[in-house]
């Protein structure tokens, strides 16, 4: 298995902080380390593929984020949180199976780690999780 390169996480992480829900609330502390968990979670799920499913994956995420210079005159990492919210919907949305199932793959890999990461685990089972307004 192959990590990711630097490149490659930093697309992973900036695409799981914007597939992650806001609910429970986390500290903002608390919430950067998760989400970073998650990311390389979902990091290593993509080079744990094997190689006939994982070069299209690297490949799409090179696309995914070299896209947006033609759009936003920067690449996916550097939008800001609107931009790259409509930008990963267009993605969702897209009438091409392989754009809408890479975002599956991201967004299906990044929930189930939050979800059972064990300080999201510990906040919903307190009973005090509130939405917040990130």
């Amino acid at each position: 298995m192959e990590a990711l390169s630097g490149h490659g996480q930093r697309v992973v992480a900036a695409l799981v902080h914007l597939v992650v829900p806001e609910f429970p609330a986390l500290e903002p502390a608390t919430r950067r380390s998760v989400e970073d968990e998650v990311g390389h979670y979902v990091a290593s799920q993509i080079a744990g593929m094997p190689g006939y499913l994982a070069l299209p994956y690297r490949l799409a995420l090179r696309i995914f984020d070299g896209l947006p210079r033609l759009f936003y005159l920067r690449p996916f990492v550097r939008l800001d949180a609107a931009r790259g919210t409509r930008y990963l919907e267009r993605w969702s949305n897209a009438p091409l199976a392989p754009m809408r199932d890479f975002v599956k793959l991201v967004r299906s890999c990044a929930l189930l780690a939050y979800f059972d990461h064990p300080a999201v685990v510990a906040q919903l089972q307190s009973g005090t999780a509130v939405g917040s307004g990130r």
